[in-house]
């Protein structure tokens, strides 16, 4: 006989965590909790707490761990654009991060990157009894009708094929990525907003510089580019640059971190950046997209990456992905120990 859960959770990133740090919070729930990946992350990747979600993750006692890390703390934005010989760059102006009209208790951008967030989940949820089963994929799902307890049954796998588990749960939350294996499954589309043109490389570490900026978030165009610079404190700053697919098509792993670092330099010329160390780095496509539907037969979700994707300049993804969790934490938990009203959960939860 299939094992039974109360919660399936697919994806161990900050979307999925933040259900299990959530249910476990609100009730006595079996929870089952799975990801692909050998290891959490360890560096790089998403990186700004914005106020709205640090303000959730504080009622959830969270804040301090974060705090713990003394993450950078984006106050002010300057803009930054090309003097006008054309020889150049220049500061054009600045900003406050969230101007004075906007009520928060929290009016900046908190940098943190996910490898630590990652790690303050895993912490909290396993301290409340959960531990994330790694090396562990779903190979398929399937709703076993609206008169069974549990009606969704799924069969899980190590990622080497072996190992087979099917269970029964009486919800799936998917927050598998951009790469969803729960929506591909459920055979959701997703619908792109903008045709992908540029592509950016990222990367994180400490660097020597005469650029006057590097403490403050910044924004850099130029005809030979754009540029974002990111402290993330702890004198450690993250930059982007834009880069054309036909450079990156010809990149090798190796040769990805010395194009990112020439085209930062040449972007910001005549300033000169050189990193001292390197965390992490990465290229990437920009893709803003959104699924056509975030849930089937109101028992399968998805959430996160796995249902809208977002351009990294924001610096909203992870958030969104994060109070999608929130949001329906309290909705599985109102839908079906509660009220009992599962049209409860034809709302959307973002």
């Amino acid at each position: 006989m299939p094992d039974n859960y109360d919660v399936v959770v697919i994806g161990a990133g900050p979307v999925g965590l933040m259900l299990s740090a959530c249910l476990t919070r609100l009730g006595p729930y079996k929870i089952k909790h799975i990801d692909k990946a050998v290891e959490p992350t360890r560096a790089g990747r998403a990186s700004g707490i914005q106020p709205r979600t640090l303000d959730v993750l504080s009622t959830m006692g969270l804040k301090r761990p974060i705090w713990a890390y003394y993450p950078g703390l984006i106050q002010e934005v300057a803009f930054w654009a090309t003097t006008t010989d054309g020889k150049g760059i220049q500061r054009t102006g600045t900003s406050k991060s969230y101007p004075d009209h906007v009520d928060t208790r929290y009016p900046f951008t908190t940098i943190l990157h996910q490898g630590r967030v990652e790690r303050i989940f895993l912490d909290d949820v396993r301290s409340r009894g959960v531990q994330v089963e790694r090396s562990r994929v779903i190979r398929s799902v399937r709703y076993l009708g609206p008169d069974v307890e549990y009606p969704v049954e799924a069969e899980l796998v190590n990622v080497d094929g072996s190992a087979t588990e099917t269970v029964r749960t009486k919800y799936l939350f998917g927050a598998d990525g951009a790469r969803s294996a729960v929506r591909a499954m459920l055979g959701i589309p997703m619908v792109y907003k903008d045709p992908t043109v540029h592509v950016w490389g990222v990367i994180d570490g400490v660097v020597k510089t005469d650029f006057p900026d590097i403490q403050i978030k910044c924004t850099v165009r130029t005809p030979r580019g754009a540029c974002m610079v990111i402290p993330h404190g702890n004198n450690r700053v993250r930059v982007y640059v834009q880069m054309s697919r036909e450079e990156v098509e010809v990149l090798s792993a190796s040769g990805s971190q010395q194009t990112i670092q020439r085209t930062a330099n040449n972007i910001l010329s005549p300033y000169k950046v050189e990193w001292e160390c390197v965390d992490w780095h990465s290229v990437y496509p920009i893709g803003q997209g959104i699924a056509q539907q975030y849930s089937m037969y109101n028992r399968i979700f998805i959430g996160g990456d796995a249902c809208h994707t977002h351009s990294p300049k924001a610096g909203q993804g992870m958030n969104y992905g994060i109070l999608d969790a929130h949001n329906l934490a309290w909705k599985l938990v109102a839908g079906s120990m509660v009220i009992r009203d599962r049209k409860l959960m034809v709302t959307r939860y973002w």
